[in-house]
């Protein structure tokens, strides 16, 4: 076997002859190419550099490895296909998810339903697992622009309904005055409440069609107030009310304003 290191510890030309052998092609070539010889040896002269580099470099690799355990210290594993319930619960806690979707903090406005959304856009952000930093960034763009487009439609639905208002107002004239006292009176015959001191018993169809106007929100819309207007004669004068019965009007009859055709309706 040649002699790979002389009497002063060096490596001799049979030693670097032999790397091919002693390395094989994996390690002794270029590990990008493939073909040309490693230079990683080309410094080692010496037996004396061969152990200084073996230990610095193993030194290096445990340094590594304890700031690599550091770093990584308290990480959770991000959950993929496979990943057992305690992984994926450990992560979900990791970055902040509550136990329950009542655990999301929101800040709901008043009334447009906000309090529903809330409620359903929490349940689908504790199912998909959305951190509540996220959610609440979400949420407030959501919320600016359902009131935008909320406050643009009321404010449009109040403009249609001025100018439809104006309209009847020119249609009617100097009558539109009377239709407005007598509709309400209309109103005011079907809202009769239960007071048994005064002998007067609330009628349930009286009381459901004003909670229906009052919910809609139609009873200031112009063909409400011509259907009212339309049955204020009947109504007021006694001969018809809310199912059939119902208190007695208070307003003397023929009072009304109207001139109408020969069906007998209001003009």
């Amino acid at each position: 076997m040649p002699d790979l290191i002389d009497e002063n510890g060096a490596f001799t030309e049979d030693f670097r002859s032999s790397l091919p052998d002693l390395l094989g092609d994996d390690l002794y070539n270029d590990p990008e190419t493939k073909l040309q010889p490693t230079k990683e040896l080309d410094n080692v002269k010496t037996l004396s550099d061969m152990a200084r580099r073996v230990v610095n470099g193993s030194r290096v690799i445990s340094k590594h490895g304890e700031e690599l355990k550091k770093a990584t210290e308290g990480m959770v594993k991000i959950p993929g296909e496979g990943s057992t319930p305690e992984e994926i619960v450990a992560y979900r806690k990791s970055i902040g998810v509550p136990e329950t979707a009542d655990g999301y903090e929101l800040t709901v406005p008043d009334g447009q339903g906000y309090d529903i959304i809330a409620k359903e856009v929490k349940a689908a952000a504790h199912e998909a697992g959305i951190p509540p930093s996220k959610l609440s960034t979400v949420w407030d763009k959501v919320v600016t622009n359902l009131k935008a487009q909320t406050e643009a439609l009321e404010k449009k639905g109040t403009e249609l309904l001025a100018a439809d208002k104006q309209a009847l107002k020119d249609i009617m004239k100097d009558k539109y005055d009377a239709l407005i006292s007598d509709t309400d009176k209309v109103s005011a015959y079907f809202n009769v409440k239960e007071d048994v001191s005064a002998g007067t018993k609330a009628d349930p169809i009286g009381d459901d069609f004003m909670h229906l106007m009052d919910t809609l929100g139609v009873k200031d819309v112009p063909v409400v107030r011509r259907f009212l207007g339309a049955i204020a004669p009947l109504v007021l004068e006694g001969k018809t009310g809310p199912g059939g019965g119902g208190p007695k009007p208070t307003e003397p009859a023929g009072g009304f304003s109207y001139e109408y055709d020969k069906h007998g309706k209001p003009i």
